[in-house]
């Protein structure tokens, strides 16, 4: 049974896609195609030292004070929701999938202490943290509606202030879904995200320290629509020595993490092995954005959904 676009979006952004890869409509062994990223270096910025690493990086890469301050507001507000104990202490080494708590657990903590109110989750932190290096025309206008953002919306309503400045309006232009062609080959998926974001108005101020990662599912929710929707984004940072630095809230109700990698390719991995959880549907893989491009990378996921886009499946 597939998945609607709402009950989709909120499996990936609203709940942790906890998830393994999967095939794509082919049998056969697949064993060797699995991500070369299976474990991951991250912290849940509890500690004084990783939040001030993190605070220099946006500072160079020139976010704004009021942004960061923004930023940490609402990861403590987060983190005087939930139990200590299922946060790290600092950079913490896991396996690709692993956490520390039961989500449903936190879920019910956070609730505890914040009644109705979601809290926020990757889109709203990352247009928080990327809002400077993004403009929107203003003659762009979005509808609400039916959307994949229904509940990022009621969020705002109740802290509008937690896009860091940024406006609905820009919100709605960089995230609402898209209508897509009904196929699985992902240059004409990311011909659409280009197309449309331009058709939007939206543009990206180019910064080589700091990039918007955003990854694109496609769902079919009835046999005549066709879409794209932001399923997670999070925001890369680079570090002097070529470090890369990812910062993401992993849902609504679970925390906020920076993770650390080596290249674009662990990066694709972790995403791709969280996210790429499809079994021979007729719908294309998720692909991965770095602002407006495809995100340059050869991770072995990438091939291997590369590979699926170019065999028929059986």
């Amino acid at each position: 049974m597939k998945l609607n676009q709402q009950t989709a979006a909120l499996a990936l952004c609203t709940l942790l896609g906890v998830s393994v890869l999967a095939g794509c409509g082919r049998s056969g062994d697949f064993s060797e195609l699995q991500p070369a990223v299976n474990k991951i270096e991250y912290t849940n910025l509890n500690d004084s030292g990783s939040r001030e690493l993190l605070k220099e990086l946006l500072s160079d890469t020139g976010v704004s004070d009021g942004r960061i301050q923004s930023f940490f507001r609402r990861v403590d507000r987060f983190h005087d929701s939930v139990k200590q104990e299922w946060l790290t202490d600092g950079f913490e080494e896991a396996e690709l999938l692993y956490t520390k708590y039961d989500p449903y657990a936190m879920q019910d903590e956070w609730t505890a202490k914040n009644g109705t109110f979601p809290g926020y989750n990757c889109r709203i932190t990352a247009m928080n943290l990327f809002g400077d290096f993004l403009s929107v025309s203003a003659d762009s206008q979005i509808n609400a509606g039916e959307d994949v953002l229904f509940v990022d919306e009621e969020a705002l309503k109740t802290d509008p202030d937690a896009l860091g400045g940024s406006s609905l309006a820009d919100f709605r232009a960089l995230y609402s879904s898209m209508k897509a062609e009904n196929t699985t080959e992902i240059k004409r998926h990311v011909q659409t995200v280009q197309e449309e974001w331009a058709s939007r108005g939206v543009a990206f101020r180019e910064n080589g320290r700091i990039r918007l990662i955003t990854v694109f599912f496609h769902d079919k929710p009835t046999e005549e629509e066709s879409l794209l929707f932001v399923g997670h984004v999070g925001v890369l940072l680079t570090a002097e020595d070529g470090t890369l630095y990812f910062v993401e809230k992993v849902a609504f109700q679970e925390p906020y993490r920076m993770l650390r990698f080596a290249d674009r390719t662990a990066l694709s991995d972790y995403l791709m092995g969280k996210y790429d959880t499809s079994w021979g549907q007729d719908t294309a893989s998720p692909f991965i954005m770095e602002n407006d491009k495809l995100m340059d990378t050869k991770g072995a996921v990438q091939i291997y959904a590369q590979n699926c886009l170019q065999a028929p499946a059986e």
